[in-house]
């Protein structure tokens, strides 16, 4: 019996560890700009055969501020609050979509 409840205790603070640490809106908001940043400054103009392309990825790493904002405005990203971690659904126009899941102060996505 004095097994079940530490069991019981036990299970009831790492819920409440969970609950409070899960990441915010805010949080997955930051992440998709920090992940749409690291892909511009990743993407090489040169590699692009199409010359608009290679064109629109130069002009893009020059104001990479101002093309992550343009490109996050084209996004949708739905935040659902979940009781012990937080989801997010990302999706660029119907081409693209993640799910990401928020765990501990820490996100994980995966493409869906």
């Amino acid at each position: 019996m004095k097994g079940l409840i530490g069991l019981v205790a036990a299970l009831g603070v790492l819920g409440l560890v969970l609950a409070f640490t899960k990441p915010t809106q805010a949080d997955f908001e930051a992440a998709l700009e920090a992940q749409l940043l690291a892909r511009i400054d990743a993407a090489d103009p040169a590699t692009r055969a199409d010359p608009v392309a290679a064109l629109l990825t130069a002009t893009c790493k020059m104001g990479r501020e101002q093309c992550a904002q343009l490109i996050r405005a084209m996004m949708a990203l739905d935040y659902q609050d979940r009781v012990l971690f937080s989801q997010a659904r990302v999706s660029l126009g119907e081409a693209e979509s993640a799910t990401c899941y928020g765990v501990l102060t820490r996100i994980f996505c995966n493409r869906g």
